[in-house]
Order: structure tokens, then sequence, then C-alpha cells
């Protein structure tokens, strides 16, 4: 699989009076290449993330939540989580594509399949609830 986006350092806002900060100033595209296949969507202007979701108990494995490595993955991840339909509802699909972006931008392998792991089970846990995804 393979994660291309657009560049986000010019794009994200940040709002410290909110309970999701960071915000797009600017349309995001990134397209998904897996299996022969292509997935291509925007991310709207106004889209807003709250970062990753670190509990304070991890945060001294991973680090601050909002480090600026981990925020294009974050965003593109949070908008999936907004709008399970354009990944098949498939949650272990949505997870890679955040590993694969954390790779991107240069997070260490470890740390990324880390991050992944701590996904899937958020995404498990939290499927109970909703029965979003498969």
């Amino acid at each position: 699989m393979q994660v291309f986006y657009t560049d986000f350092s010019h794009t994200i806002g940040f709002n410290y009076k909110s309970s999701k900060p960071f915000y797009l100033e600017d349309h995001i595209f990134f397209i998904v290449e897996y299996a022969n296949k292509r997935l291509r969507e925007r991310i709207q202007r106004g889209f807003s993330s709250d970062g990753c979701t670190i509990p304070y108990i991890f945060r001294w494995l991973i680090g601050c939540p909002h480090t600026g490595k981990y925020l294009p993955a974050s965003i593109i991840h949070d908008w999936i989580l907004a709008h399970p339909e354009k990944v098949f509802h498939n949650r272990k699909f949505a997870s890679r594509i955040f590993e694969q972006a954390l790779l991107n931008e240069g997070v260490s392998p470890l740390r990324a399949h880390v991050m992944y792991l701590a996904v899937e089970f958020g995404q498990w846990w939290n499927n109970f609830k909703t029965k979003r995804w498969r």
C-alpha cells in the first residue's frame, strides 16, 4: 500500500480554544494505492481534528500527541473515521492508511506500528457501540 497526499505544512491551522484544535485552512487531497486499485479523496477546508489521541499513560512511549510528524496521519485518519463508507467500513484498511502516512512523515517503523496497533485496538473497542466497522 502507498499513501500520497498534498503538503500539510502551510495548511493546518490551530485554535487553542477548541476541543479539536487543528483545522484545515485549505483542501487536502490524498490517494491510496493498493492491490492495483486507487482511492482518491478530498478533505474539505475547515475539517477539524484533535490530533493523535494518545492516553497520558502512553505518552512516555509515543510522545506528544501534537507532534508535527503525527498530524497528517491523524487528520487523514480522523476524516476516514468520520466517513467510514469511503474505506468500505474496513477498520484494518483505515488503520493501515494511518500507519503508512506515519511512515511517510518519517516516524520510525517500530513507533508507527505501535501506533497502528493502538488505533486498531481503539477502533475495535469503539465498534462495540457503533457497529460502523467490520
